[in-house]
């Protein structure tokens, strides 16, 4: 391991190290504090892409951005990191279940990291993202009740570069959760692919018993 990686429990290099160099990174973050900063990630992740949503119905609203005139907007984005973090607890439990399943052997502790840290990628695209739409002023809808949306051609340019932008970052972030939760259960991304959609797949086959078995009652 590198002498500057992680050398103290401050250290902000698995911010950048986790792009690049994402099975090393959680190896030492489970290994020295596996605990650090879950919580913020899991919470601040999703609360980048609700304001950069709550942002542009503000300037839809002409409130120009401004999203303190706003109360429902707030508590929309408090709802998204509750969820961030209720889905976090709630992942590293079922991915602990369908990981030893495959003969993985981390902790739900180690998990919730492997799952948190990610989020760095998408809290960077985010960032990105809203800078560019601050700085350059995205062209929003102009929506009046009862006739068609206004919509600026420049809507369409910014709505294409920014979603190609948005899927690298989820694109890249998914890559790297898969590395993460393979390095902590120690096998490899595909088998980490695995474990991630079993969960799926479970509740799709009991849907599809329920139906199956009740369903010609309940539609009768």
């Amino acid at each position: 391991m590198r002498g500057a990686f992680m050398a103290n429990g401050a250290s902000i290099t698995p911010f950048f190290t986790i792009w690049t160099e994402p099975r090393a990174t959680i190896r030492r973050i489970v290994e020295t504090e596996p605990t650090r900063y879950v919580i913020p990630l899991a919470a601040i992740g999703p609360v980048i892409g609700a304001l950069g949503f709550e942002w542009v119905k503000a300037k839809e609203l002409g409130n120009n951005g401004n999203l303190s005139v706003l109360w429902a907007p707030w508590a929309f984005v408090a709802v998204k990191a509750a969820l961030g973090v209720l889905n976090l607890f709630i992942g590293g439990v079922v991915l602990k279940w369908t990981g030893s399943l495959l003969g993985g052997v981390a902790s739900a502790v180690e998990l919730r990291a492997a799952i948190a840290w990610p989020q760095v990628i998408l809290i960077g695209g985010g960032i990105i993202s809203l800078l560019v739409w601050v700085v350059l002023g995205m062209p929003v809808p102009h929506f009046t009740r009862g006739t068609l949306p206004q919509i600026d051609s420049a809507f369409h340019q910014f709505a294409i570069v920014g979603g190609m932008i948005g899927g690298a970052f989820h694109f890249w972030c998914f890559v790297v959760g898969l590395k993460c939760i393979g390095e902590v259960h120690r096998f490899s991304a595909w088998r980490a692919l695995a474990a991630t959609l079993i969960p799926g797949l479970i509740a799709l086959a009991v849907w599809v018993f329920v139906d199956s078995a009740f369903g010609p009652l309940i539609h009768h």
